[in-house]
């Protein structure tokens, strides 16, 4: 009898599939959350080759696009550190990095320019910061890049102007003898450090332990605990040295720097750095001017600098050496190619590229870091956003010929011989092309921002008057044009979206009335007039300064900040916006009866009730049209003509 059944070997049991499946399913889960809980570890000298290579060994071989703004101050902080990451967390941003580009990013919209971006470095960060850095390059240039940005932030900062205990002659200590310091609730101090630059950044001592940069102090000591009398400058004396001396666009740029023997001790700290937008918290107002700073920059810009420069371009097209460079691809930093020999000639010729001392190789097809900020050089002379790429726009800029040139300062000589030969020890300059307001006094630059001109369908024209009246909280009286273009088909859709942003019909005898189809229909005829009153939503934002004039034009505030950080700004209907109205109130008004400090300007700002200030001094005002002229620094700079008055088309960069 067999015992060997059949349908019963066809019959496989379920269990050990089972069994084993559960076990894969247990493993795969087991991995899952291991994988989870695990952080990659940054070995902490990982990245130190890099470091010593970009920074010590050859920084020719710097691999970002961004220059190092500062080289000298971030070699001695990495020195100090042993070349370690300063601002990362293993492979991720450390808190402290974080709020460092917060800062930056509301530093930048509260001073719109494409330099102050550049110079913080922060379209790179926009850039690269969208995924978490995996290469250790990577995340030792983003590193190198954030120390540079900080220390260009401290010294934009403007703390070396600071002096104690209110004495004016003292001397200045420089921007680069700063140290930030973390407290615990949160944000950035400044306090003056040692003579070097940045000596001795500290990392963030928060509530969980977390001490200063990595590798520099793991001491576990608490925020309170801290020494802060070794923060600040403890007297002595250091010397600089001389700085180069070099030609820089037609003129002589020699910054000097002498021995300079500097006080006891004492402290000087800055303010917390605050969010620039959360003013419901009582900090920082959101219009984000920041405190005024005066600048000390010469102004220049006489007739006779022009002529000087006129010989030089009608002598570079007599000689021929200049040639417009070759049609290629663009060219930036690391590139190599044949048009790099013929753009650091071109760089040379035009004052930009020094032609002396160590790295001057003309023979050289790369695009090393000395060509890269020649290249910036010029476009800054040249008003074009200074990212060191020679593209369409900086190319077109390079090959306008100098016989070309010669003719625009010819024409900005004849501008500049209508005005009188002396300015004033007071007055203001706003040069359309250029985008510009320079409040000056006594040939010197206190005070310098970004303005938006009229379109060239609006054009602000030139004009020589006085500022008459500062006005708070501005109502705005509808121009003609604009009222029957703009305003009415608005007010007719949307009257109370209208009322809301406090426009009003007024009658013959001042009264304010509401926005009724019979009121708009008499302020369509021409019976009426439409007025915006002063507050928050007024069009001329919250300062006007009044300049009598026959084009009715004023230099004003305005809501749109945004245009501010445009490299062409010809947006208005004419008249002159400004960047920093309440910076220049405050400076307009302090020789003024009263108490016109900053803290009264930003009471005078809020609300809508409307504040007249009649002025006693005279201060003029230039709205000038300089498409050329020479800085106090002996730079040569050319604007597109926005309007086409130089009768050369070919400087309107089409």
């Amino acid at each position: 009898m067999s015992y060997f059944i059949p349908e019963r070997r066809k019959r496989k049991s379920p269990l050990p599939a089972i069994f084993l499946g559960g076990l894969c399913a247990f493993a795969l889960y087991y991995a899952f959350n291991a994988n989870q809980q695990t952080v990659p570890v940054l070995p902490e000298n990982a990245v130190r080759p890099h470091l010593v290579n970009w920074l010590e060994d050859n920084p020719d071989a710097w691999p970002a696009q961004d220059p190092i703004f500062n080289p000298v101050a971030v070699r001695r902080i990495y020195r100090r550190t042993d070349y370690r990451l300063l601002w990362f967390d293993n492979y991720n941003l450390s808190d402290t990095a974080n709020d460092l580009l917060k800062q930056l990013t509301a530093s930048s919209s509260g001073n719109p320019s494409s330099m102050v971006d550049y110079r913080y470095h922060l379209g790179y960060f926009d850039r690269t910061l969208r995924d978490t850095p995996q290469r250790l390059q990577m995340a030792a240039v983003l590193d190198v890049l954030l120390t540079d940005a900080f220390i260009s932030y401290a010294q934009d900062t403007q703390l070396d102007k600071l002096r104690p205990d209110g004495r004016k002659n003292q001397p200045r200590l420089r921007g680069r003898d700063i140290t930030p310091v973390n407290l615990t609730d949160g944000g950035f101090q400044m306090a003056s450090a040692r003579s070097d630059a940045a000596e001795e950044m500290l990392y963030a001592a928060n509530d969980t332990g977390r001490q200063y940069f990595r590798g520099y102090n793991r001491e576990n000591r608490s925020a309170q605990t801290i020494d802060r009398s070794r923060y600040v400058t403890q007297g002595g004396s250091y010397s600089r040295g001389s700085s180069y001396s070099s030609s820089y666009g037609g003129g002589s740029y020699a910054p000097r720097y002498s021995t300079r023997a500097y006080p006891q001790s004492y402290p000087r700290v800055m303010p917390r750095f605050r969010n620039l937008q959360d003013e419901g918290a009582g900090l920082a107002p959101a219009h984000g001017e920041g405190m005024l700073i005066e600048e000390n920059t010469p102004f220049g810009s006489d007739a006779q600098a022009l002529r000087e420069q006129l010989a030089r371009y009608r002598d570079m097209a007599a000689t021929g050496q200049w040639r417009p460079l070759p049609a290629g691809p663009a060219m930036t930093l690391g590139a190599k190619h044949a048009n790099v020999v013929h753009l650091r000639n071109m760089l040379a010729l035009y004052g930009d590229y020094p032609s002396y001392g160590y790295g001057a190789d003309f023979s050289s097809n790369k695009f090393d870091q000395r060509l890269h900020e020649a290249v910036v050089r010029f476009q800054i002379r040249h008003g074009l956003k200074p990212d060191g790429i020679v593209g369409k726009q900086t190319r077109e800029r390079m090959n306008m010929s100098p016989s070309a040139r010669a003719h625009i300062i010819e024409t900005n000589i004849r501008r500049r011989e209508k005005l009188p030969a002396d300015l004033g020890s007071r007055f203001i300059q706003v040069n359309v092309p250029g985008y510009t307001l320079n409040y000056v006094e006594h040939d010197r630059i206190k005070l310098s921002m970004n303005v938006v001109v009229g379109k060239k369908v609006h054009q602000t024209p030139e004009i020589n008057t006085r500022v008459a009246r500062v006005v708070f909280n501005p109502t705005w009286t509808v121009p003609r044009s604009i009222l029957v273009n703009e305003i009415l088909p608005k007010a007719r859709a949307n009257p109370h979206g209208m009322e809301n942003m406090g426009y009003r019909v007024v009658n013959g005898s001042g009264d304010y009335l509401p926005l009724t189809s019979q009121n708009l229909k008499s302020a369509a005829a021409g019976g009426f007039l439409m007025r915006q009153k002063g507050g928050e939503q007024n069009i001329l934002g919250r300062v006007k300064f009044e300049i009598p004039n026959s084009d009715d034009i004023y230099l004003h505030d305005t809501r749109a900040k945004s245009l501010f950080g445009l490299t062409d700004r010809d947006y208005s209907h004419g008249c002159v916006r400004l960047a920093k109205p309440r910076q220049l109130a405050e400076i307009l008004l302090r020789d003024e009866p009263g108490d016109w400090s900053r803290y009264r300007i930003e009471q005078l700002t809020t609300g809508d009730e409307t504040t007249e200030v009649k002025m006693s001094q005279n201060v003029k005002v230039y709205i000038t049209y300089w498409t050329a002229w020479v800085d106090g620094q002996g730079r040569m700079h050319f604007r597109p003509d926005i309007y086409g008055k130089d009768g050369l088309a070919a400087n309107q960069f089409n």
